[in-house]
C-alpha cells in the first residue's frame, strides 16, 4: 500500500511507502497531460494474486479500485541505547477508490477511503529513543480491529488545473509529501518529515486525520500552488478512543491548521529526469504552554504561534529504466518549526535511492539516508534549568522520559529492497543513531532491521 505522502491522488499501495499512502498528485503524472477520468491516476501496483481472477479488471471497468496490503518492520539495537532490544510491527491496510465519473457519471469526482491495523511494539522506546523511531509503521493504529486513516471526496475540474478535496483525511496526504520518503524504514522521514508531525497535532499525518479540505492549481502543466484548512484535534495522539479514527467530532478541535505550498515538477531531457521541488508553510491557531518559563519545573504562559516551514527536493540524476523511478534520485530537504511550544526545531535530510543500477535485477534499489534532528532551543534551556535544580525534565512528550538535557540527533541508514516476487519485498536495513533521544548519555546504537511488504 502507499502512504497517501507523494505525488499520487487517489491511488494506494506502492512497493515503496510500505502501506502508507500517496496524495493528490502522482509522481508519474508530474510529465503528462491530464488524465482523462480520475481513475487513470489510481495506484495500480504489482499484485501477488494478479489479476484476482479478473475481478480487478471487471471492478476497475466500473472505477473501482481495490487494494489490499501488508507491511511488517522487525528491528533490533545489536549495540549502543540504554539495553538490547528487539521488536516488530505491522500493518495491514484496505484501500477504495471509486471513480464516479465511470461508476455514475459524475464528471471529475472521485472517493477514497483507507482503513488499516496495526500491531506490534517499538524498538526505539524500548532502548531509550523515541524521537526518532526506527520503524516508522509502529504506532497510531488505535489498538482497533479496523482503525480508519481517512474517507474523503476529490473533485477535478478544468481538465485537471482545478482540484478541490474535502473530508477527513491527513494534512501529510498533500502537503510536505513525497513517495520516495518510505524507501527508507525511519520515521524521520517516511511517511512525512518528523519535523512537521512530530508533536504537532496540527499537522496531521498517516495514519492519524481531521476533518479538513485543501485546493490545487495548476498555473503550468509543470506547477502547482496548494492551501488547506484543518480541523486541530488536541486528543488525536493521546486519547484512545478518538484514536480509532471513527470518532470524527469537530466541535473538540481547539484550532486550525493552515498549510500553504508550491511546487516546481519539471522534466529535463530526453530522458525525462523527473524532479519536484516545494516550498510550504503552516499555521496552528490552537494553544499550547511555552517550554520557559519563569519559575523552573512550571509550564509556561499559553501561547497560539505554532508555525513551519519546508523546502524539499527531489532529482533524478541517471535515469536507468523506463519506470518513474527508475534511475539514481538525490533527496534533501530542509525543515524549520517555531520552538516555543513544539520539540523539534530544524531538521535536514539528505539521500539517494538508485533503482536499476544492476540490469539483471531492475526492480531492486538501494537506499542511502542522513537526518539531523535538532530540538527546540527553548526545551534544551528549560531542561537544564530542571538539571540543575534538580527536578523532573520538563520534556514528556516524546513517549520517553528524558534522562539528559535533549540537543539533537542524527541518523544514517542503508537499505537493500530486493524484489522478491510481483507484489513480494523485502529490505534488510541498517540504522545507526547517533545521540538516542537526542540525548549524549545514551550510547550510539546500531540497529539492525528487516521490511516486508506484500501488494496482494
Amino acid at each position: 500500500m502507499v502512504k497517501r505522502t507523494g505525488w499520487l491522488a487517489g491511488g494506494l499501495l506502492s512497493t515503496l511507502t510500505g502501506l502508507a499512502l500517496l496524495p493528490a498528485c502522482a509522481f508519474a503524472q508530474s510529465a503528462q497531460a491530464p488524465q482523462s477520468t480520475p481513475a487513470d491516476s489510481f495506484a495500480n501496483p504489482e499484485h501477488l494474486f494478479g489479476d484476482w481472477g479478473g475481478v480487478r479488471t471487471d471492478l476497475g471497468r466500473l472505477g473501482i479500485n481495490l487494494l489490499l496490503d501488508y507491511t511488517s518492520e522487525s528491528a533490533g539495537n545489536v549495540a549502543g541505547g540504554t539495553r538490547r532490544a528487539l521488536d516488530y510491527a505491522d500493518q495491514r491496510a484496505l484501500e477504495l477508490d471509486i471513480d464516479w465519473q465511470k461508476l455514475a457519471g459524475i464528471q471529475g469526482f472521485s472517493t477514497h477511503m483507507v482503513i488499516v491495523n496495526r500491531a506490534g511494539n517499538n524498538t526505539s522506546a524500548a532502548f531509550g529513543d523515541n524521537l526518532m523511531p526506527v520503524q516508522e509503521i509502529y504506532g497510531a493504529g488505535g489498538n482497533v480491529a479496523f482503525h480508519l486513516v481517512y474517507i474523503y471526496g476529490e473533485e477535478a475540474l478544468l481538465n485537471g488545473r482545478l482540484d478541490i478535496a474535502g473530508g477527513y483525511f491527513p494534512v501529510g496526504n498533500d502537503f510536505a509529501a513525497s513517495p520516495l520518503n518510505c524507501n527508507f524504514m525511519n520515521n524521520g522521514l517516511c511517511g512525512n518529515p518528523k519535523e512537521l508531525s512530530g508533536g504537532n497535532d496540527g499537522f496531521s499525518a498517516w495514519p492519524d486525520a481531521t476533518l479538513g479540505g485543501r485546493l490545487r492549481v495548476k498555473p503550468t502543466t509543470d506547477t502547482y500552488i496548494q492551501a488547506g484548512a484543518f480541523g486541530v484535534d488536541p486528543y488525536l495522539y493521546s486519547v484512545p478512543q478518538d484514536r480509532t479514527g471513527w470518532q470524527i467530532d469537530a466541535s473538540q478541535y481547539n484550532g486550525v491548521e493552515v498549510p500553504v505550498e508550491a511546487a516546481w515538477e519539471p522534466s529535463f531531457g530526453p530522458d525525462h529526469l523527473i524532479g519536484h521541488y516545494k516550498l510550504g508553510f503552516g499555521y496552528n491557531s490552537a494553544p499550547y504552554a511555552a517550554f520557559e518559563s519563569d519559575t523552573p519545573g512550571t509550564a509556561g504562559p499559553e501561547k497560539r504561534n505554532r508555525w513551519q516551514f519546508w523546502a524539499l527536493a527531489d532529482q533524478m540524476l541517471i535515469r536507468q529504466g523506463e519506470g518513474d523511478q527508475a534511475g539514481l534520485i538525490g533527496l534533501a530537504g530542509y525543515m524549520h518549526s517555531n520552538p516555543d511550544t513544539l520539540i523539534y526545531q530544524d531538521e535536514a535530510f539528505a539521500g539517494l535511492v538508485d533503482q536499476g543500477f544492476w540490469k539483471v535485477r531492475p526492480q531492486d534499489s538501494i537506499g542511502l539516508l542522513f537526518i539531523y534532528q535538532k530540538v527546540s532551543g527553548q526545551l534544551t534551556s528549560a531542561e537544564r534549568l530542571d538539571q540543575a535544580f534538580g527536578l523532573p525534565y520538563t520534556n514528556s512528550d516524546t513517549g520517553v522520559t528524558a534522562t539528559g538535557v535533549q540537543t539533537n540527533e542524527e541518523i544514517l541508514e542503508a537499505n537493500y529492497d530486493i524484489h522478491v516476487y510481483r507484489g513480494v519485498n523485502l529490505m534488510p536495513d541498517f540504522q545507526y543513531v547517533i545521540h538516542p533521544n537526542a540525548q549524549t548519555d545514551i550510547p550510539n546504537a546500531v540497529v539492525l532491521g528487516l521490511k516486508a511488504h506484500v501488494e496482494f
